[in-house]
């Protein structure tokens, strides 16, 4: 006998529908309404040959596009709506603003199901595996992940194991991930070199190996403002009036963000590793060593 689904305005307290993982709010088919989450991982830090780091973005747009033409050929619906996060899906309390979203338009009955490329794209921790299914389950809602070909509205007994095992080989590889960036970190650190980011500091060149003498000269004149007593907001307001050029083109600054760069390790031709305050070489100093300024931060 064919086996039926119900569909119910509400999305809690789901009962009558049998087929799948547990029972659906929304019959699968042609009307079924997702909502696709996507989400990239921050950008990712790439060192080059030449020892200079270089940041580079994942983007969504394939994910958004490869789940729409799945579901459009395969007559699964039609996406509604796309909850886009760049984000850690591995780190404990990472902020995930539109993936709460899309749990909300859930609720709401926006949205029948969320669809990912992969379950990776969803979460890469164990502990979290039940917590979503068990809010899934509650809602009535589905999940579908393309490339892992697991969907819970499938009667297959193995469906939720594969999800668990997925997710536990996602969280094994994110974990070596980390270590590994460790490991590089602590090995440039011990050979004295600077710890890169992906855009230029500001006062130094993109290798730290130069000033930008005007630059250098905006933070020195700073740091001797500020220990003669001035505030740091009046300092930031003085270079917002005169249209100070930040490292992105801006003209508008924050008393944070110069408290950042005067304390930073690099003003005084050092960075921290560790607790401790290790020389860089090749990277000259933007203020005296003695000057007070820094002391605390990696800016």
């Amino acid at each position: 006998m064919e086996r039926r689904y119900t569909t119910r305005q509400r999305r809690t307290n789901v009962q009558g529908v049998t087929k799948g993982l547990w029972p659906m709010a929304a019959e699968p088919g042609p009307t079924f309404r997702w909502g696709a989450l996507l989400r990239a991982s921050k950008p990712k830090r790439i060192e080059l040959p030449d020892g200079t780091v270089k940041f580079v973005e994942e983007s969504t747009d394939r994910q958004d596009l490869e789940l729409l033409r799945h579901i459009r050929d395969n007559n699964m619906g039609v996406i509604i709506d796309s909850y886009k996060d760049v984000a850690s899906a591995w780190k404990p309390g990472a902020p995930r603003p539109r993936y709460k979203h899309a749990l909300v338009d859930l609720a709401a009955g926006r949205i029948d199901g969320i669809a990912c490329l992969a379950v990776d794209r969803l979460t890469r921790r164990r502990d979290q595996v039940r917590p979503i299914l068990n809010a899934m389950e509650e809602m009535g809602g589905r999940l579908f992940f393309l490339w892992d070909e697991l969907d819970t509205a499938s009667d297959d007994p193995d469906t939720e194991l594969r999800l668990h095992e997925l997710v536990a080989r996602a969280e094994r590889e994110a974990e070596r991930m980390s270590r590994r960036y460790k490991l590089v970190a602590q090995h440039r650190a011990r050979k004295g070199l600077h710890h890169g980011s992906g855009q230029r500091a500001y006062g130094h060149s993109r290798d730290y190996r130069h000033l930008v003498n005007e630059e250098a000269e905006m933070l020195l004149q700073a740091a001797k403002a500020v220990d003669q007593g001035r505030p740091l907001g009046a300092v930031a307001a003085d270079w917002t009036e005169r249209g100070v050029p930040t490292i992105g083109g801006g003209t508008s600054w924050h008393h944070k963000v110069l408290r950042r760069m005067l304390t930073s390790p690099r003003m005084v031709g050092k960075r921290e590793f560790q607790g401790a305050l290790i020389d860089i070489e090749y990277m000259p100093p933007i203020l005296p060593e003695d000057s007070g300024e820094g002391s605390e931060g990696s800016c």
